[in-house]
């Protein structure tokens, strides 16, 4: 199978590559084949060509919210990372290639006295995930901040989006609608006052480090907040702060958070997710859907209950 992307300029290719140490889970099997292209372009060409061959196809970022199965992924995952992370600031717009780290983006702008952007300060991940799934915290959010972005479809075609065509929703997009793949974007801010900006930037950090588990292996928040509650709380209400099963467990310092304590397996962390699942739907009737991802092999195994994929 490798050999049908051979050909191809401007990619990285490497075969049954470990993905434990491309997550934040820090767990997981490997996959058949990994290729990290250097161009939209060539994310493009690798699509199609997993499209025309009818070739397994997983899109990933920076890894900071995914579980990978034990078993591996089979076929292709393409990785955005390092290979695609340009940026450029150009008066009160930033241009982000999907690869490029959230933390590095919110250092571009404060360096430039570009305000809007804090909010994001500490958030996980890259570009391409952010506006994929319209990360957000403390009252901000991909959304308001996104004014164009290109994509590729599922047969690898290139295309823009522009304004509301985005469709954003909580944790929704028209890229997860459509299974379209973001690769690069384009940020609307303002002009700022650096003095006032590293501050709030340092302050959202602060307030992380004291109220989330960013010493352990997580992939950040493990369920969606449920209309009228929030998930941290009723997982905490349950009893379940704190919860070990081996080398894993749902965080004492914070319900919301599932992390990985030493060298869980994939399989020990999804039946923490079951766990939790299971206790907050038994005791408040609340049906908690994950904001992670779960990707590659999982047949035979039990799985959490996840929404629709599309």
């Amino acid at each position: 199978m490798i050999k049908l992307f051979e050909h191809l300029e401007d990619i990285d290719i490497h075969t049954d590559h470990s993905m434990a140490e491309h997550t934040y889970f820090r767990a997981g099997g490997p996959t058949e084949i990994l290729i990290e292209p250097h161009t939209a372009e060539a994310a493009a060409d690798v699509i199609a060509i997993c499209h025309e061959q009818n070739i397994p196809l997983e899109i990933m970022g920076r890894g900071s919210n995914v579980l990978v199965a034990d078993k591996g992924i089979p076929g292709v995952t393409l990785m955005f990372g390092g290979k695609m992370a340009k940026s450029a600031a150009c008066g009160d717009q930033l241009f982000l290639e999907a690869g490029v780290r959230i933390s590095e983006a919110c250092a571009l702008a404060a360096r430039n006295s570009l305000t809007g952007l804090e909010f994001a300060c500490g958030i996980p991940g890259s570009i391409g995930g952010a506006l994929r799934m319209n990360a957000g915290a403390y009252d901000g959010c991909f959304e308001n901040i996104v004014i164009r972005t290109q994509y590729v479809d599922r047969e690898g075609t290139l295309g823009w989006v522009e304004g509301a065509e985005h469709e954003y929703g909580y944790r929704e997009s028209v890229f997860i609608k459509n299974c379209w793949t973001v690769t690069q974007t384009v940020l609307q801010l303002k002009k700022g006052d650096r003095s006032e900006i590293y501050p709030l930037m340092a302050e959202y950090a602060r307030k992380r480090r004291e109220s989330q588990p960013l010493e352990e292996a997580s992939a950040g928040s493990a369920f969606k907040r449920p209309s009228g509650y929030y998930a941290g709380k009723l997982i905490s209400d349950a009893g379940l702060r704190g919860y070990r099963l081996g080398s894993c467990g749902v965080s004492g310092k914070h319900a919301g958070f599932i992390v990985n304590y030493g060298k869980a397996k994939a399989s020990e962390i999804m039946s923490v997710f079951i766990k939790v699942q299971d206790e907050v739907k038994d005791k408040f009737g609340v049906d908690l859907e994950p904001e992670i991802q779960f990707i590659g092999d999982w047949s035979g195994e039990r799985m959490v209950r996840t929404g629709k994929r599309p």
